[in-house]
């Protein structure tokens, strides 16, 4: 593929019953198999690599085709968008995308993300972290991580048994699925396979904006973590304010301080956080204390721990 022909690297729409709202990324990819299907070692590192060498379709305006209407929208410099629009009950998939200065039609990649618009009906949305909550990343051992990321075949990177079975538990009471992670853009496409191929429940992926491969080499990459994951949940649950929600996720970044910090914010909107223990963190400690009182208050649950029990609520 040509690097100048711009593809839909990622995308997925969701609806509240009266808002629409579009997200995902535009780019100029030098590879056109992004499927990470049967991949060997070889092959995973390339176009791992290959997506840090992805450019962004940066500050163009574009236009959506659906099966009824068009949005128009505008791409920041990392070529991601996030449109809402008001919502049109015949309007279900995307059909096509072109660059309004340019007339390029964007290309659509097959088996990538879905392309209907998804209706939020539950009452419940649980939101998971991914790395080393649904699947052993190795955050605290970089060797282990770039092993892991760059020469394992997404086939046989592991999901983390007990936390797959409880998102899917969740799934199946009737909770709706959002994934939430500070990993980058690039890896939109392996991420994706992961949740497919692990029959993980379908939901949107929600990614830190993208890095080049020169900002990896010097090791500038975005920093502040925190913001990612606390501007995207505002957002959702402002987006969707008569739900509650489940937050998952893990004490190998920092999770639990962002999930105290949302309930403190959104009492009311809070069901249950649940953290699962990689190692031991002493800091913890002291904030799990001085949360308790509150999240009891407000009949928010709390579970930190290795494992987790069948006792979890499953009405949601």
């Amino acid at each position: 593929m040509s690097a100048r022909v711009p593809i839909l690297l990622s995308f997925y729409g969701l609806s509240n019953g009266n808002r629409n709202l579009f997200f995902g990324k535009l780019a100029y990819s030098p590879t056109g198999d992004l499927s990470f299907k049967q991949y060997n070692w070889l092959r995973t590192f390339k176009t791992i690599i290959a997506l840090y060498r992805t450019r962004a379709v940066a500050n163009q305006e574009f236009e959506m085709t659906f099966d009824q209407g068009t949005i128009r929208g505008t791409t920041d410099n990392s070529g991601s968008f996030w449109c809402e629009a008001d919502m049109n009950a015949q309007q279900t998939k995307l059909v096509s995308i072109r660059l309004v200065a340019t007339h390029q039609e964007v290309q659509l990649t097959e088996d990538l993300y879905p392309n209907r618009i998804n209706h939020i009906d539950s009452h419940t949305i649980v939101i998971s972290d991914l790395d080393d909550t649904l699947i052993h990343s190795f955050i605290r051992n970089k060797f282990l991580q770039m092993q892991a990321l760059l020469f394992t075949r997404v086939e046989k990177r592991k999901a983390v048994k007990d936390m797959a079975h409880l998102i899917k538990r969740f799934s199946l009471s009737g909770a709706s699925a959002f994934y939430l992670s500070n990993s980058e853009q690039n890896l939109y496409p392996m991420l994706f396979r992961f949740l497919l191929i692990n029959e993980f429940p379908n939901g949107p992926l929600f990614l830190k904006q993208y890095i080049r491969l020169r900002d990896m080499v010097l090791k500038r990459l975005l920093r502040k973590k925190n913001v990612h994951k606390l501007t995207t949940l505002s957002k959702i649950i402002e987006l969707f304010p008569n739900k509650k929600y489940i937050l998952i996720g893990d004490n190998t970044q920092r999770d639990l301080a962002i999930y105290l910090e949302i309930a403190r914010l959104h009492p009311d909107k809070i069901r249950y956080i649940i953290i699962r223990k990689v190692y031991e963190r002493e800091e913890d400690k002291l904030v799990l204390e001085q949360a308790q009182e509150s999240l009891k208050q407000h009949a928010i649950g709390l579970h930190y721990a290795s494992t987790f029990p069948e006792d979890l609520p499953w009405d949601v």
